[in-house]
């Protein structure tokens, strides 16, 4: 296979070097998957979801991307409280969809975790952060409806 030069325009995915691939190297290698928001590597292909739950329907939200782990940390926390905060206002949602989509996140969260921090890209910032999840006033408003939700489900099941 002939050596070919990296596209004009799209400097992100340079030639295959020696130089290692990961935290250490500021760009992608071509095998590698690249964050679509800020460009870092390495990154995962994963799918954060949204729910917002209104009185007669219900708004499906699922973002997929390739993102690192500064992005899909920043992108978990701001899904996760906004699905926190308003998702509890229809009944089938309350009871059953934003239940699975709150743990659905926290798997997709486990698996952000698990990648390395990603390489310095001169070009792009990361996403910022922001507070933790905990900390976020829509995830601490959603916390109400939660617990109301818990109970009622363990009343119906103890009968």
């Amino acid at each position: 296979m002939a050596h070919r030069p990296p596209l004009p325009g799209y400097p992100l995915r340079p030639a295959p070097s020696e130089r290692p691939a990961g935290p250490e190297a500021p760009y992608a290698a071509p095998w590698q998957l690249a964050c679509q928001m800020r460009g870092g590597s390495p990154a995962a292909t994963m799918a954060l979801r949204h729910r917002q739950g209104l009185f007669f329907i219900m708004l499906f939200r699922k973002p997929k991307g390739q993102f690192c782990r500064t992005c899909g940390t920043a992108l978990y926390r701001k899904h996760t409280a906004m699905t926190m905060c308003q998702g509890w206002r229809h009944p089938l949602s309350a009871t059953l969809f934003n239940p699975v989509t709150i743990i659905l996140n926290l798997r997709v969260q486990s698996n952000i975790e698990r990648l390395p921090e990603p390489g310095p890209d001169p070009f792009h910032s990361p996403l910022p952060l922001g507070k933790p999840l905990l900390l976020r006033p829509g995830t601490l408003v959603g916390l109400l409806p939660a617990a109301v939700v818990l109970l009622f489900l363990a009343h119906l099941i103890a009968g």
